[in-house]
Order: structure tokens, then sequence, then C-alpha cells
């Protein structure tokens, strides 16, 4: 999951810190306008924007932000204790506010949570069909078995499993994987797909978990819910089927 943030406090860093820690993929911004700059090369990044902004009053850039993306998840990292910043920005569209001193965990927690809840779920287990994503854990199963997944790959898949049903482009998933860096070549995501896909088989999936969209890029097929399957214990992995020998 990619986090475009403004980095400009002793505080900020930390929380950069944190976000790293967890599995979080950061771009760090000198300041307010390196935001704006910065969102025309990502694609659909979480914005966590502080309140002691060195160019840009902060409330302001909430206010474009919001207005320009309705449906960006944006957090404030809030510069003191005072409640009157975080009201201010739950009143202008924020989706959280950071608070000096919170500890890793559960700024971390409160991210996935809104992002799970923007994409239309209830929680950080995801089950689609026979699929069951365990955000916290960064772990993927097709049924009780897990796919084993690359940190790389699960970023990907998770990117487009939260899309459902819209389809992510490969600029989409270029900008998660890489930010504002030069990446990998666009040819190349055509590889990181196929490797997913072949993982899933691994796993007792179909090859078409993930479709192609022409010109547009790829999405989670329709998968139907499978009611057993959501009380099966998770276990061993799908890699593990292939290495075992036949009876």
């Amino acid at each position: 999951m990619r986090i475009l943030m403004s980095v400009t406090s002793w505080n900020a860093t930390l929380v950069q810190a944190y976000l790293q820690e967890h599995d979080f993929l950061v771009t760090a911004a000198s300041d307010g306008a390196e935001i704006f700059d910065s969102l025309n090369l990502l694609g659909r990044p979480v914005v966590i924007l502080e309140t002691d902004l060195p160019d840009l009053n902060w409330a302001d850039c909430l206010k474009k932000l919001r207005r320009e993306n309705r449906n960006m998840t944006i957090l404030v990292l809030n510069s003191d204790t005072s409640e009157t910043d975080q009201h201010h920005a739950f009143a202008l569209g924020a989706d959280d506010v950071i608070a000096p001193g919170m500890k890793g965990p559960e700024i971390a927690a409160r991210i996935r949570a809104i992002m799970v809840r923007r994409s239309g779920f209830s929680g950080p287990n995801l089950n689609i069909g026979p699929l069951r994503l365990r955000m916290e854990e960064r772990r993927a199963y097709w049924g009780p078995l897990r796919i084993e997944l690359t940190p790389t790959q699960y970023n990907i898949f998770e990117t487009i499993c939260l899309a459902s049903p819209y389809s992510v482009s490969k600029h989409v998933i270029m900008a998660e994987l890489y930010g504002v860096e030069e990446g990998c070549e666009v040819l190349s995501i055509n590889v990181f797909i196929s490797n997913i896909r072949a993982r899933l088989v691994a796993a007792g999936a179909p090859w078409n978990v993930i479709e192609t969209v022409q010109s547009r890029g790829y999405r989670l097929s329709k998968l139907e819910p499978v009611e057993d399957l959501l009380h099966t214990p998770l276990g061993g992995s799908g890699l593990d089927l292939e290495r075992r020998p036949a009876a």
C-alpha cells in the first residue's frame, strides 16, 4: 500500500519509520507543494498531511485535496495535542487524525481499516469467494491453502483485490511499487502478474482469477461465495502440494 506523506518534522519522521516497519511503501514530500506534484505521478495513494507544513496552510491543502479527490484516503498528522486542529480536520473531510505519540501498530491498523471500508469491505479479513486476504498478516489464501507471494507480489495482489470490481491500470501498479522514483518497464508488470497467477494456480485457484482488461489493466474476476470455506481453518501452502511426492 503506497503512502504519500509530508515529512517536515521529527514527528513525521517517526511516523514514516513506523509505516515502513509495518510494510507500507512510503513516498516522502518535503512540503505541501510537493504533495500535489507527486500526486500527478502516483496512482491512488493514501495521503498523510502535517498541520505544520512549511509552505502552505494545511487546512487549505486538505480542502483542495478533498475537492479534487473525493475518494482519496486522507489523514492529518497533528503537530500538537490540541483538539482544535483535530476537529477542524474532520470538518474539512479528513478520514482520520494521527495524534502525537500514537504508536506504529495503531497507525497501521487505522490506515488499513479506512482503506478496507473505502473498498466496501467490513474488516481487515477480506473474504471474496474462496479467496481470503489477511491484511494485517499480509497473507493470502485460496480456501485453506496459503498463496505463497513475495512482498512485491502481495502488494500488487492486494491493490487489485481492494479495487475490485474495478480494474487497476499498469500505471497505478507501477506507482504503487515505485512511487515517484524510476521503476520498471511497463511490460515487466506483465511478468509480475504472470508470476502471481502461477502462485494462485499452485494453491488450487484457476488461472483467470486475475483478468486482463484490454487497454485498462487488471481486475479480480467475479468469485462466487463459498460458505463452507469461511469456516475452514487456514492451513498449509499451495507450493507444498507441488513439492509433495505422489502417493
